[in-house]
Formats: structure tokens, sequence, C-alpha cells
């Protein structure tokens, strides 16, 4: 089964940034797109733009998740709620905020996961999205970040192995910089915060959804791992501009 096949679908973090704009992009499509976040003003009006289905979550609430997620017959998982603390100096982040990036990008996103997986399992189709980061493919200047994306890249790379014959497609996708709100809300210094996007010409989140859409639309005898996505002008390992990973 592939995208023609697939009737709903479930973005989190779909109040700004990537999620919304797959969100859109699902929903031109003709899915039904039901689409968590935390902030109930940015979801009313995607949904009186896109007609998704608003829901109100605070993902670290596993009740609260469980309970609506688990109401959902998910076809299309985008696994996209994410932060990051901790950019400018480990050894002085506040441990509260480490907490608070390993509970959001590891820990909600496996609860997200399961809450959907058993269904897939059940109709033997889906297609899961893990949204990672460069951050959990190499050496950054962004060590709590970069754990936590490190995370979501096994938990992908293991996650398609244990559902092998399942007829589940697991995607992790992996972006460097973006124009999101992302560094804003990761980073203190605004100065900092602003040069991260800044200097050359970043990605949008509509070149993510792209990629995302290609990858689901792509015939059911093809599962694509796992998408790098990088600036033109952001080299990794090395270079004239320096790596900075984030969504």
């Amino acid at each position: 089964m592939a995208l023609e096949d697939y009737k709903t679908a479930l973005v989190t973090g779909a109040s700004s940034g990537i999620g919304a704009a797959v969100v859109r992009d699902l929903a031109a499509a003709g899915k039904e797109v039901h689409a968590v976040a935390r902030r109930q003003d940015r979801l009313e009006a995607l949904a009186a733009e896109t007609g998704c289905i608003p829901h109100v979550l605070d993902l670290r609430d596993q009740d609260a998740l469980y309970e609506t997620l688990g109401k959902i017959d998910t076809d299309i998982l985008v696994n996209n709620a994410g932060l990051g603390r901790g950019f400018e100096n480990f050894s002085t982040t506040p441990a509260d905020e480490i907490n608070l990036t390993i509970e959001v990008n590891v820990l909600s996103a496996l609860h997200v996961v399961r809450a959907c997986v058993g269904g897939m399992r059940e109709r033997n189709c889906g297609h899961i999205f893990n949204i990672g980061s460069v951050a959990g493919l190499y050496p950054v200047n962004s060590t709590i970040y970069g754990a936590s994306k490190g995370a979501v890249h096994l938990m992908s790379q293991n996650l398609r192995l244990e559902l092998a014959g399942t007829g589940i497609r697991v995607t992790e996708v992996c972006p460097g910089r973006i124009e999101t709100e992302f560094f804003g809300k990761a980073i203190d210094d605004e100065k900092l915060a602003a040069k991260m996007v800044s200097g050359f010409e970043v990605m949008q989140p509509e070149d993510i959804s792209n990629a995302i859409m290609y990858a689901v639309g792509a015939p059911w005898r093809v599962n694509i791992g796992l998408i790098e996505m990088t600036p033109t002008e952001q080299h990794l390992g090395g270079g004239t501009i320096t790596p900075a990973a984030g969504r």
C-alpha cells in the first residue's frame, strides 16, 4: 500500500514549521489529517485553512497521549514534535532542560509510535515517519539535542527491523538547518539564534514536506529508510561553514 491506499494521517508538532507544512500537503492529497500540538490558536487556524482535525495535546502527558492517539486509525504517522536546549553550553544547561529535551524528543516519540503501530499491524499497512536530524548522524555542537536525535536514529532503524513482514514502512528524515521557530526557542542568545538561519540560504519547511510526500508516494515495494537533507551551502564534517543541526 502507498499514498493512494492510505486514508488517515497523524502529524505531531503540527502547529508550525515542518508539521504544519506536512498537514497542508497531506490534506491537499485528500487524506483525513489529525494535527497534534499544544497551541490551540495555531491548530484552529490550520484547521480552518486545511480541514484537518485538531488535537490540543502535550505529548508528555502519556495518559492523554494514548487516550487521544489510540482512537485514531492512523495509516501515516509523521512523528515530528521536538525541541532542543543546551546549544550554548552543555555543562551549564539546567538539568530540567536536559530532561525536557529527552522527554519530548525520545520518550514522547516512542510512545507516539507505540500508540499508533498496533493498529497498523492489525491492518498490515502503514507508514511511520520519524523526524530526526543531522545532529543524530554527525558530531555537532549540540550535545543534548544530538543525543536525543541519535536515539531517534537507532529507534527508526530497529523499528524497521522489528516490523519486517508487517507491511509497515519506516522512514527517518534527518534535516539540517531550516527556517522555522526551532532555533529561536532552542537558543537564548537572539543574535546566535538568528545566525543559525542566516549567512546562506537555508531550507524551508515545505522542502521537508516534499521529501515526505515523495517517500509516502513511492510504490509499496519501495521503502525509503533514511532521508538526509541539508542546505546546499551547509557542509557536515568539514568545509568552510560550521555545521549546526536543527529543525
